[in-house]
């Protein structure tokens, strides 16, 4: 099986490539490739050039579904779409994405994996790999935090494992290319140590189970 992502952020990657090679590094049969985007964007409306051409995942998302349906043609693969659903209605963020497969005609395997609400949800599901990583970690910030609630989940991520927290972030005025690398850097040290069986995000678990169930 070959597994073909598409994520929103660099981010994203780091934690998804670091559970591909925990899951098929057992399983020599089965490969990966993960497409990242610059932020997940918007659903288009007029499917013009300049709506479809961002390097945004909503905006993008119906071409490389169907670019990827033709050049994985013929092969076993599964096209495996990773989004933040930020404030956004799981349910109904699910149907529209849905709604894009059938409009476009997908009929290649594919998954609609929604992190709720955002990827960092993951990472916090997780206390002893949050501990084995940032030893000096907020304990009482992550025990207040209820999992995969929308509360600015990448924030409190920062209040729990970065130095000062989001009040040091907005000090030091971080660029959205700093803060992206602040991100990689916490999805690479906390996934390294995590065990996904245990993982408290219900939205991470279902991710974990879309792989597990294709992986030959």
């Amino acid at each position: 099986m070959h597994f073909q992502f598409l994520v929103e952020d660099v981010s994203s990657a780091v934690l998804i490539k670091k559970v591909m090679d925990t899951i098929i590094g057992k399983h020599i049969k089965n490969t990966y490739n993960c497409k990242s985007f610059k932020g997940i964007g918007h659903f288009i409306k007029k499917n013009t050039a300049k709506e479809t051409r961002t390097g945004k995942l909503l905006n993008d998302l119906a071409t490389y579904m169907r670019g990827f349906q033709r050049s994985l043609q013929g092969i076993s693969a599964s096209l495996i779409v990773v989004l933040d659903n930020d404030d956004k209605d799981p349910q109904e963020f699910q149907k529209s994405l849905q709604n894009i497969a059938k409009t476009n005609s997908i009929n290649m395997d594919y998954v609609f994996c929604i992190a709720v609400e955002e990827v960092e949800a993951w990472l916090l599901g997780d206390e002893a790999a949050i501990r084995k990583a940032y030893p000096d970690y907020k304990k009482k910030i992550l025990h207040d935090y209820k999992q995969d609630s929308i509360c600015g989940t990448w924030e409190l991520l920062a209040d729990v494992v970065y130095k000062g927290g989001m009040q040091e972030i907005q000090k030091r005025k971080m660029s959205y290319m700093e803060i992206g690398k602040l991100k990689s850097e916490w999805a690479d040290k906390i996934s390294d140590q995590m065990t996904f069986e245990v993982n408290k995000s219900p939205s991470f678990q279902n991710f974990y189970k879309a792989i597990c169930n294709r992986v030959e």
